[in-house]
């Protein structure tokens, strides 16, 4: 439990770092061979968006847990991949800049001049934050047993229980992250 009181700044650093990372991507230019696959997942989230309606009579508790679940599904695979030794150190950064240019695409479609505007709004609310967390505590702990498994080819027993500890704390904040998401598009429709 001590190893995770001192990780615990740590994942609040890479979190704050990240969601500064994502502002920073978004100003950048997607590359000209990224764009298809960028407009393809922008397209498929507008769409999965578009379908995932409140279905006529369905109360809306029932509606936020359904969404709730999509977008945890979703999340749960970049969780998995940023946790990853050695596999997390390239899947995480891939991740967040894949995120900031899907973000970009879809806003330039959506909001045309505004796009800079509602993507910075975006990285402003709530689940952003704990959607990061989840993900940044994973990678540390990633990154941490991949150091281990370099510099001394084996992993720590304690370094494997503060491992799988930091593992459920993470999937907790992101099935907290998901229902809160999952809310605010409840109350924008």
């Amino acid at each position: 439990m001590r190893h995770l009181a001192k990780h615990f700044l740590v994942w609040l650093l890479v979190t704050f770092v990240s969601v500064g990372y994502i502002a920073y991507v978004l100003h950048l230019e997607i590359p000209p061979f990224l764009r298809p696959i960028t407009e393809t997942l922008s397209k498929t989230l507008i769409d999965t968006a578009q379908a995932t309606r409140p279905e006529v009579g369905e109360p809306p508790w029932t509606y936020v847990l359904r969404v709730a679940t999509l977008i945890f599904l979703n999340n749960v695979r970049v969780e998995l991949l940023s946790a990853s030794p050695f596999l997390g150190i390239l899947s995480y950064p891939a991740s967040l800049t894949v995120t900031a240019w899907v973000l970009k695409s879809i806003t330039i479609a959506r909001f045309g001049e505004r796009w800079l505007e509602v993507s910075i709004g975006v990285l402003y609310m709530p689940h952003t934050y704990l959607e990061l967390l989840a993900y940044s505590i994973v990678f540390v702990e990633g990154c941490i047993a991949t150091y281990y498994l370099v510099a001394r080819e084996d992993i720590p027993e304690s370094h494997v229980r503060t491992y799988a500890i930091s593992l459920a704390i993470s999937l907790t904040v992101l099935i907290i992250a998901a229902l809160v998401e999952a809310y605010e598009i409840a109350l924008n429709l």
